[in-house]
């Protein structure tokens, strides 16, 4: 073989090996793209289930409201998540000959609950927050009324009756409403702060800062759980003191209980 034809055919080889590379670095492009669109396809998610939140807790679908949640705890599933920002990692560090990052972290570390700062509500703060609410309620009635000329003190005592009454019944939806708003900051913090955060995280392919923000996120999506539990028992407590005042769905549970008590034909 001549010089110029071994000159071809390494040049040929060389272009072999190009191409070869070349076509390797696509496929590396197109997983990294793959993996990182269902990282940011959960984001998505998250805001659409966002806005079926505000629709099912303005509507008192408590039912819905509880499936919704559920499905956003399937989103925020660090056994599915984790792989996936670390096989964006691992092959965007191959594609650019970088140091491969430390993927070894037990799972473990994403069943603590105290992990970052979520929003937090007990009962127990709904209470007090109700109990506050009557002792205004009870101040600003004596502020409007406590000099007025009644005809007698059966007047007065009823028309307070009637005014307090009025009182904890907005007390008492205002309780509900703060449970339900509970629910819906969680997945504001977890659609609109730490989901656009992880996702800026991998980008970046800061690991580390991945992982915490990942953790966070599931520390927030179990609490949905509790949080759901406190909304369903205050809007009982609301239905209880009138259904009425739950639309729709207040009276569709009405009727419903009025069929279960009605008498049964034999």
């Amino acid at each position: 073989m001549g010089d110029l034809a071994k000159a071809v055919a390494k040049l040929e080889e060389e272009t072999r090996g190009v191409r070869e590379l070349r076509q390797i670095v696509e496929r590396l492009d197109t997983e990294i793209a793959a993996r990182m669109d269902e990282i940011e396809t959960i984001g998505s998610a998250l805001l659409e289930l966002h806005g079926d939140l505000d629709n099912q807790i303005a509507e008192y679908d408590y039912m819905a409201v509880e499936q919704s949640l559920s499905s956003l705890r399937g989103l925020v599933d660090v056994e599915e998540v984790l792989p996936d920002i670390d096989a964006v990692l691992l092959l965007t560090a191959l594609r650019d000959d970088t140091p491969v990052p430390d993927l070894s972290l037990p799972l473990s570390s994403f069943e603590r609950d105290d992990v970052g700062e979520h929003p937090r509500l007990t009962q127990e703060d709904l209470d007090r927050a109700f109990e506050a609410a009557l002792a205004r309620a009870d101040q600003r009635w004596e502020e409007i009324w406590g000099d007025h000329a009644w005809a007698d003190a059966h007047e007065r005592d009823s028309q307070r009756a009637d005014d307090r009454a009025e009182a904890r019944q907005e007390a008492i939806k205002d309780r509900a409403g703060r449970a339900g708003n509970h629910v819906m900051e969680l997945v504001d913090h977890i659609g609109d702060t730490l989901w656009p955060d992880l996702v800026e995280a991998v980008e970046a392919g800061d690991r580390g800062r991945a992982v915490r923000v990942l953790a966070e996120a599931c520390a927030a999506a179990r609490e949905t759980e509790p949080a759901y539990k406190l909304y369903e028992v205050n809007l009982s407590l609301q239905y209880e003191s009138s259904p009425m005042s739950l639309g729709a769905m207040g009276e569709a549970l009405s009727d419903f209980e009025t069929w279960l008590g009605s008498p049964r034909a034999e």
